[in-house]
């Protein structure tokens, strides 16, 4: 049988056609069904891995922050019952701290248990004693900053022991103030012009911070923040910290957004002004 020209064109392009297709590369080849299901399964585990780590992570967040407004409310209904006024951070002279301090003020669901839940962040994973996992914002009890008031560049959280009594009290006071504990108790809700930019409480995670105990119960700058994020490498709330307000509201900021080392602490401290 003879071809004609153009039947054996077509011919040629018809087996050219099935050896293109014989041969296609790997690489040009479509997804199949299993290769759909296998990138859709390991796209659904980084996001289940990537939101475990946030989710996880901003629910711890939020529940130092309810730990940090009960604390914030027992410190109101202290401050009503003493005159207006807040707290001191340490007794030394009655090994008494502000966590002891405001323990029959917080609601009996939180102590029933022991009273250790509410003072510990759900991110403080650091061996402790018995965990304090926060601060109160400490007063310089130098001379110049006495007594508290506006013009003071320093917190609210005042630090007594035989020493700062008579020093700024007297003499007298030292006997006075082992019974009388609201003597110590000087800084007013009345004084502080802002309360809603004052900090009161905050984070330090640190295994010596343990309650009913003077160390750490009281810090006076943002850097000591840094110092034990640096040597504890702990990094809470990815390297933020909770800050308790006087007015009761917590926010969650970087150290270095609460305050710096050349005197921009404005929510650590009494006064006004910047």
């Amino acid at each position: 049988m003879m071809f004609k020209p153009n039947q054996t064109i077509a011919a040629l392009n018809r087996v050219k056609d099935r050896r293109a297709e014989t041969f296609v590369s790997p690489s040009c080849r479509a997804f199949t069904r299993l290769d759909l299901v296998v990138t859709a399964a390991l796209v659904l585990l980084l996001l289940t891995v990537f939101g475990v780590m946030y989710f996880g992570g901003h629910g711890k967040a939020m529940r130092c922050q309810a730990n940090l407004r009960a604390m914030g409310n027992a410190i109101q209904d202290f401050a009503t019952e003493h005159s207006d006024a807040l707290p001191p951070a340490i007794i030394d002279t009655k090994a008494m701290m502000w966590d002891s301090q405001i323990v029959p003020y917080l609601p009996y669901k939180l102590v029933k248990g022991g009273i250790d839940p509410v003072f510990k962040c759900p991110s403080d994973s650091l061996p402790h004693a018995r965990t304090r996992s926060y601060t109160m914002s400490g007063h310089n009890m130098r001379n110049e900053n006495w007594p508290p008031g506006q013009d003071n560049a320093t917190g609210v959280g005042l630090i007594w022991n035989q020493e700062t009594i008579t020093r700024l009290l007297g003499e007298p006071a030292l006997k006075i103030a082992t019974t009388n504990t609201d003597l110590l108790a000087l800084v007013k809700r009345s004084q502080i012009p802002s309360p809603s930019e004052t900090m009161v409480l905050t984070e330090l995670i640190n295994s010596g911070n343990n309650l009913k105990e003077g160390r750490w119960a009281a810090i006076e700058s943002p850097g000591q923040q840094l110092e034990q994020l640096f040597q504890n490498g702990t990094r809470i709330h990815r390297g933020r910290y909770n800050y308790l307000m006087l007015d009761g509201h917590v926010e969650l900021m970087s150290p270095l957004q609460a305050g710096d080392t050349y005197g921009n602490m404005k929510m650590w401290r009494i006064s006004k002004s910047d």
